[in-house]
């Protein structure tokens, strides 16, 4: 064998190698991308309890985390005893920096992964594009949302879904303006509706936009949303009690029976069974239908 072949022979075996390892190197990349929020979470190897509620937090936000991880843990057992429902549900307080290492949602946004039953929570709230013209106090805020995202994890779990994306979040939002005008109406804030100083913030208007960029359109707009969508859910369980509420929801909005995106005064139509008046309400607010 000469030694030109020897070399050429070395140099088939680094290149073969090489592809081996850019396609295991995109292989990892692409399969880090399908990973879970919770397993990412659980990679980085924080602190975390179990008990009603399985809480994760991160090393520097260990008292917001003891804050969180009560209020939701009340909420949960409130959830749990109206309608019998057992499931699981997770919760990780996080850093800004450990927010990043989790998920692909931009802090301090929280937000429920539905199939893990995992929510993730920002250590602080006043970040987020917007919140100086809230005039709401954060930490109640803050625990609002998690009301809210809880509502996203049960719902799901008891089926009830829609192809269009503000029902999900109108979902949500009946689940925290349930438990809110229950056991902590000090924290109605949110589900007042849009406050004065931030009612013309958002830049997209109309709910069939909502729906089709969704949280692309930016987190300012999404919460311009997200505090009309609330100020209907609060009209929706007004006076009501809340097991038929979420009764009607699963008969309304099954997820077997989800196909295409229906058109708003069709949805309202539905919710109109919940409470009569509710299309008044959401034709008031400055959304456009």
């Amino acid at each position: 064998m000469t030694k030109r072949t020897t070399s050429a022979r070395s140099l088939i075996v680094i290149v073969i190698g090489l592809v081996v390892i850019l396609v295991e190197g995109s292989q990892a990349l692409s399969n880090d991308r399908r990973a879970s929020n919770l397993s990412r979470l659980e990679q980085l190897g924080l602190p975390w309890k179990k008990g009603h509620l399985t809480l994760y937090s991160s090393h520097n936000a260990k008292d917001e985390a003891t804050i969180y991880g009560a209020e939701l843990t009340a909420a949960l057992d409130w959830y749990r005893e109206q309608l019998d429902w057992s499931g699981q549900v997770r919760m990780a307080v996080l850093d800004k920096v450990d927010y990043g290492r989790v998920t692909g949602i931009p802090y301090p946004s929280p937000h429920a992964e539905y199939r893990t039953g995992l929510i993730i929570m920002a250590d602080h709230i006043d970040e987020h594009p917007g919140f100086t013209e809230w005039d709401l106090e954060p930490i109640g805020l803050n625990t609002a949302f998690g009301f809210h995202e809880i509502g996203h994890v049960i719902a799901h779990d008891l089926g009830i879904w829609s192809p269009n994306a503000w029902v999900n979040e109108l979902v949500a939002n009946i689940f925290m303006a349930g438990y809110v005008r229950a056991k902590r109406p000090q924290l109605d804030g949110f589900q007042r509706g849009l406050p004065v100083r931030f009612a013309t913030a958002g830049h997209t208007r109309g709910i069939a936009d909502f729906d089709k960029l969704y949280f692309a359109m930016g987190q300012l707009d999404y919460l311009w949303f997200q505090f009309q969508i609330a100020r209907v859910a609060d009209f929706l369980v007004s006076d009501q009690a809340f097991p038929g509420v979420v009764e009607i929801l699963r008969h309304e909005f099954p997820i077997e029976e989800a196909r295409g995106r229906e058109s708003v005064g069709s949805t309202l139509s539905r919710l109109e069974r919940i409470r009569p008046g509710v299309t008044v309400i959401a034709a008031s607010l400055p959304w456009e239908f």
